[in-house]
């Protein structure tokens, strides 16, 4: 009997090295491939990538870099591994639809290097997991997308937050008048833990997408982005309210993008 449970014991610790092999040269060579539609991203849109490890020194005020991918994404191998070269080709093909030459227009004075995408394996904020962030440093716009997080709305989401950040660039008081188009003196939550807006994908009402759009202007503008590639344009007819905010968004882009990409 000693034999035999010594002999099992050691098939199991073969079979975990086995395993621990494949999953080490599974992730280097997603890693590599990854790495390698990146650069082909890099020189195509004129951004800089980094991803998974390549994030892991970048933190904030707001946030911290995990290294622990707790994301809904099916995009897993058989060994449970996220795939980093599945989820950025998801993000070549979310840019794909953007018109040449439309992410060089993100440089300018505030930001000389234009548009940064990291793809950590987790952003944390108050010890919860999140999708996705925007923010201005190191003379980038950052737009940080977490593995096995997002999915091409939260692209488009994100896109929207880093345009509205260059917007603001050039014309600071380009959403001034924003509250002209709710509710006579309607105040959003600004609560971004009230859980029933993570449940409720319907609109709110006539006035908002859906209930992440009452947390703050910038969620609000940044869902109205998303409701182009979730709804149909006899959804937009019942939708008069949300379409002017859409109208809004058009004028405020077209001075700095000039084709409004969402909208051709």
């Amino acid at each position: 009997m000693k034999k035999v449970l010594s002999l099992l014991l050691f098939l199991l610790l073969c079979l975990f090295s086995i395993i621990s092999n494949a999953e080490e040269t599974s992730r280097e060579d997603d890693f590599d491939t990854a790495r390698a539609i990146a650069n082909f991203m890099e020189g195509h849109y004129g951004i800089s990538i980094l991803i998974g490890p390549e994030c892991d020194s970048f933190s904030s005020d707001t946030f911290s870099i995990g290294n622990k991918p707790s994301g809904r994404s099916p995009f897993r191998d058989l060994l449970g591994i996220y795939s980093y070269a599945t989820e950025i080709q998801m993000i070549d093909d979310t840019f794909s639809i953007y018109p040449p030459g439309f992410f060089e227009k993100f440089k300018c004075d505030t930001a000389p290097n234009g548009l940064r995408i990291l793809i950590p394996n987790q952003i944390l904020h108050e010890g919860q997991s999140k999708a996705g962030v925007v923010t201005l440093n190191d003379g980038y716009y950052n737009l940080y997308l977490a593995v096995g997080m997002f999915n091409e709305l939260n692209i488009h989401h994100e896109i929207w937050h880093a345009i509205e950040f260059r917007i603001h660039a050039d014309y600071p008081d380009a959403f001034n008048h924003w509250s002209d188009l709710n509710p006579e003196n309607y105040e959003y939550t600004h609560d971004y833990n009230e859980q029933d807006i993570f449940e409720n994908n319907d609109p709110k009402d006539e006035w908002f997408v859906i209930g992440y759009s009452i947390i703050n202007e910038m969620e609000d503008r940044a869902t109205v982005i998303e409701a182009l590639f979730r709804y149909d344009p006899n959804w937009w007819n019942q939708h008069p309210h949300i379409q002017k905010k859409l109208d809004f968004l058009i004028d405020a882009a077209k001075p700095i993008f000039g084709n409004v990409y969402f909208y051709e």
